[in-house]
């Protein structure tokens, strides 16, 4: 798997080790949970369970998915992946969340491109994302990294929840000439 390096951040593998730092800096927080699909963990065994299909699907082979660390140091402070991948591996679909202690500082800004970019290099066409309507931050990361808005979509709230709401749909096609 890939190491992606921006200038301020380090997206890397998942670690065995990572479980604490992951639910410390995201899992656990409501704040972080409210526009995601998933409820907060309310034990850190919650997050080594997710950690450890994280740790299964890139032993089978899965690439797509960095912890996201600030150079300097190795500790996670949120997540990025492929949630959704085409069956050609031409089109991608990513997710992110991030430590509320760095909300709006660019991060999440820094790490979407740097995954735009990997999987344009790698021979996506196209990289899409969608957000849910009332998390308009998540909307300007993606148009801050040439993202398109699309159109609006309903999906399932939280997974396991019969609950959906609406979401935002944003892309970008792979266009050689593009500064991200």
């Amino acid at each position: 798997m890939s190491i992606l390096y921006t200038n301020r951040l380090i997206l890397r593998p998942f670690k065995e080790t990572d479980a604490n730092a992951m639910y410390k800096n995201w899992t656990f927080d409501s704040r972080v949970a409210k526009y995601c699909r998933w409820h907060p963990h309310s034990i850190i065994e919650m997050t080594q369970q997710i950690l450890n299909r994280y740790l299964d699907e890139a032993k089978n082979g899965f690439n797509y998915r960095w912890a996201i660390t600030l150079r300097g140091t190795d500790e996670p402070i949120g997540a990025i992946d492929v949630v959704e991948l085409s069956k050609d591996n031409k089109s991608a679909t990513i997710g992110y969340a991030l430590s509320y202690n760095y909300w709006n500082q660019g991060f999440t800004t820094e790490a979407l491109k740097a995954v735009i970019k990997h999987l344009f290099d790698n021979g996506f066409c196209v990289v899409k994302a969608e957000h849910h309507i009332d998390n308009t931050a998540s909307g300007r990361v993606m148009e801050k990294c040439g993202m398109k808005y699309t159109g609006d979509s309903t999906a399932q709230r939280k997974f396991g929840s019969d609950e959906y709401c609406i979401v935002k749909q944003y892309q970008i096609e792979n266009n050689r000439d593009s500064d991200i």
